[in-house]
């Protein structure tokens, strides 16, 4: 039996290949972090940030120059013999300080991680730097400080330095120890609000809060940012770590003045135990690391103690990450498109695209699985310029092929809608496939934009000076407030789906269904209504005034060709 390729654009796979390195290019572009791929010996790709770094103009610059040169001789085997083998597993490692060389010759401190992969069809390096100190980075391998400046308490290379004898003695007289992992809980809203001399003073108040928390003979050290790390030495009854924890947030909790004003601290600890939970300081770190984040999870302000099913949680969020690393760079995303109905005329008037990941390893995997992995590994940002980039060529493809378009909606993550080039972003993907601004429509979500409304307003009439659309996704579910909202020049207001389903029996959902087209309306909006499922609730929706609607009702999410399909048909809602 022979096969047939799709209508639109029959490739071949070094066609594909092709496309996907120049993909990949792109999200590499978006790093802040300065990128340099190296293979053969070779630069065969370095991003603007790694140009900026190394003191290179033109991108012609860095091509095709030795990788070596950059490195100073000395540190050349070091870094060879550290390169990772798994790229997503790579960011979450901590950074190794050393000098590079810009081309002048003069030397860049930065901290520095690489890692093996294949790209350009060949085995390469890719190289990820930043400048020292930015971003909170400590220092590396052979520069390592002894002690933290800020609290004077000692930094991470002295704290694993005594855990790893401690462990050695323990091991030796059959003692136990253990180690609590502590993060400040919204810590970064003190910074934020007051300033980072406050969060300074604050630092150093936990710092002394801490050591007078401990016995004499247990250690306190700061590994940066806010966070600490304790160990709990010999002698250790079952009890002591869990009484040493509970007393740590006790004394957080008494109230500390920071800038004339009283605040009151909590934190997340998670605690490892030796020999129970492993033989080795990094593994102890590692493991109260990992109960540090379950204690987040449960709620903040408490601490757990590590646990094996900690640990498969861990590994298998690892594979997530791994697994949205490698579909990135194979292209294994791919888009369904919901319709968007006029309720008024039935007609169908716009598409939300929606992201799916077809896994090889994993299957189908649902998007609230991997979204929100995503998201806390910062891989959102290039998948959400993927989905852009995606939609923008979809539709030149559809227009090329005749087919009646609409404006299509795309979801924007927070971290995608914080960076400063989004604008430019925007503008790029525009002019690269030749489309009217009027058939994008940007999804943003209310508490997305009241993180920093001033400058969220700003970027958002930037945006809609070049022509966008945008809309508040999931109303009603954030904490908006109206002063100002009623400045973000938005075009619609989006019911979130919760409301949708429960209005035709819940008289709660029905009067905030309700509420919210009338705000829309009074603001000069469109209400379109998400997760619309039953002729009960669509009858509801339109006595109500709402504009438009999308959901099963209508039509399920449906793959490209569905949906081409469904646009060259002219499908639409009968309406009475």
């Amino acid at each position: 039996m022979q096969g047939t390729l799709p209508a639109l654009g029959r490739k071949d796979a070094q066609t594909l290949l092709a496309e996907s390195e120049a993909r990949y290019r792109a999200l590499m572009e978006m790093v802040p972090d300065a990128v340099w791929i190296h293979s053969g010996g070779r630069i065969v790709f370095a991003n603007q940030a790694a140009h900026s770094l190394f003191g290179a103009g033109p991108a012609a610059s860095l091509a095709g120059t030795a990788a070596d040169e950059r490195v100073p001789a000395a540190l050349r085997a070091q870094l060879d013999r550290g390169l990772h083998g798994d790229l997503a597993l790579a960011w979450q490692q901590p950074r190794v300080t050393v000098p590079l060389l810009r081309l002048d010759g003069a030397p860049v401190e930065v901290a520095y991680f690489g890692c093996r992969l294949w790209f350009g069809n060949a085995d390469a390096v890719m190289s990820v730097a930043r400048p020292a100190g930015k971003a909170g980075e400590a220092g590396g391998a052979g520069s390592l400080p002894t002690h933290d400046a800020l609290t004077g308490l000692p930094a991470r290379a002295l704290f694993l330095d005594s855990l790893a004898h401690a462990i050695r003695r323990a091991g030796r007289r059959k003692e136990r120890l253990a180690v609590l992992f502590l993060d400040l809980d919204k810590f970064k809203q003190v910074n934020d609000t007051l300033g980072h001399a406050a969060g300074d003073e604050l630092l150093r108040a936990v710092a002394a809060t801490l050591r007078g928390s401990v016995r004499d003979f247990d250690s306190v050290a700061r590994l940066g940012g806010d966070e600490f790390v304790l160990l709990l030495d010999s002698p250790l009854a079952d009890a002591t770590p869990g009484m040493i924890a509970e007393r740590i947030g006790e004394h957080l909790a008494r109230p500390v003045t920071v800038a004339g004003q009283q605040h009151v601290i909590t934190a997340s600890m998670g605690l490892s135990l030796y020999p129970d939970d492993g033989g080795s300081a990094e593994d102890l770190l590692r493991q109260a690391d990992i109960a540090m984040y379950r204690a987040k999870e449960a709620g903040r302000n408490g601490f757990q103690f590590f646990t094996q099913e900690m640990q498969q949680r861990v590994n298998a969020r690892v594979k997530l990450e791994q697994g949205l690393m490698r579909a990135l760079q194979r292209d294994e995303f791919v888009l369904h498109y919901q319709p968007q109905v006029d309720l008024a005329s039935g007609k169908v008037i716009g598409l939300e695209a929606l992201l799916r990941w077809q896994s090889p390893e994993l299957g189908l995997v649902p998007p609230m699985q991997f979204i929100p992995v995503a998201e806390e590994s910062n891989l959102i940002t290039a998948i959400g310029g993927w989905v852009l980039d995606k939609v923008c060529a979809t539709l030149r493809g559809w227009i090329d092929s005749g087919v009646p378009v609409v404006p299509v909606a795309v979801n924007v993550a927070a971290a995608q809608f914080a960076q400063q080039d989004m604008e430019a972003m925007v503008r790029g993907v525009l002019a690269r496939y030749s489309l009217e601004p009027g058939l994008i429509e940007l999804e943003l979500t209310e508490s997305m934009s009241m993180v920093d409304p001033e400058a969220s307003i700003a970027l958002m009439h930037r945006l809609k000076a070049i022509g966008i659309t945008m809309s508040i996704d999931d109303f009603g579910t954030g904490y908006s407030n109206l002063s100002y909202l009623k400045r973000f020049p938005v075009d619609k207001l989006k019911i979130d789906q919760s409301f949708t389903r429960g209005a035709a029996s819940d008289p709660e959902d029905r009067s905030i269904v309700t509420a919210v087209i009338r705000l829309a309306h009074s603001l000069g909006l469109r209400a379109i209504a998400e997760g619309v499922e039953t002729e009960r609730q669509l009858q509801l929706l339109a006595r109500q005034g709402c504009d438009e609607f999308q959901g099963y009702y209508f039509s399920r999410p449906l793959p490209e060709a569905g949906i081409v399909a469904m646009l060259r048909s002219g499908a639409a809602l009968a309406v009475d």
